[in-house]
């Protein structure tokens, strides 16, 4: 019989940080060296829903207009469940509600990861668009969907990455995991030795008003001498 944890347990496969898409690399935190077994539980159990839970992790937009998110990248463990891929993952990102994830911006579901490698990946631009944020605090989590009697637990892995951010927090609704209601800094409560998870976000810097219109005035100008 297959068991739920809130941790890994064994070692997992090397997972490399490669760009899942196109534009730049607006905010990364990389994946912690393989020996530190750094990694939280994050997954919906569609067969145990009680147990279902959310691992978020805080980031900022720090240019003033904002940025036009493109793609988002995460990375799981390999070795703990089937090895196989999920039915899928769950990319959500959240207004943030003084210090915890408020209103969603973005939930949608995308194919499972690389059995191999553990990377999942998703293009906004290719479905409904890319995300426009403007500047400010945000929460990203990222959510395997797979059986515990058939695909079993993998974990989102952990970043030594997001000094000078909040701890992530953890959200288990059904509340099987016997976590406290809502969302719960687990570093602090001493349930997990994770403080960060991570996770990559790319896309393009949107330019601010002031650009834009000195953009324009430059093409008129060459406009003109070219006639």
């Amino acid at each position: 019989m297959r068991t739920f944890s809130l941790s890994v347990v064994a070692l997992m496969a090397v997972v490399p940080t490669v760009a899942c898409g196109g534009g730049s690399v607006l905010y990364e935190q990389v994946p912690a060296p393989d020996s530190m077994l750094l990694q939280a539980a994050s997954q919906e159990f569609p067969d145990a829903a009680e147990f279902t839970i959310f691992a978020g992790d805080d980031f900022n937009v720090s240019d003033a207009a904002g940025w036009s998110v493109e793609t988002l990248e995460t990375y799981f463990t390999t070795d703990n469940g089937s090895g196989l891929s999920p039915e899928g993952v769950r990319w959500i990102v959240w207004e943030d509600a003084s210090g915890e994830p408020g209103a969603e911006l973005l939930n949608v579901v995308s194919d499972g990861f690389d059995p191999i490698t553990g990377v999942a990946g998703i293009d906004l631009v290719a479905g409904d668009g890319a995300l426009a944020l403007p500047a400010g605090d945000y929460w990203f989590t990222s959510q395997i969907i797979g059986d515990i009697s058939s695909f079993g637990q993998e974990f989102h892995r952990g970043s030594l990455d997001g000094t000078g951010t909040s701890n992530f927090l953890w959200n288990n609704p059904g509340g099987g995991f016997g976590i406290p209601g809502g969302w719960v800094d687990a570093n602090d409560a001493g349930l997990s030795d994770v403080s960060n998870l991570a996770f990559q976000v790319s896309g393009s810097i949107i330019p601010e008003p002031t650009t834009l219109g000195l953009l324009a005035v430059g093409s008129l100008v060459f406009l003109r001498r070219r006639g």
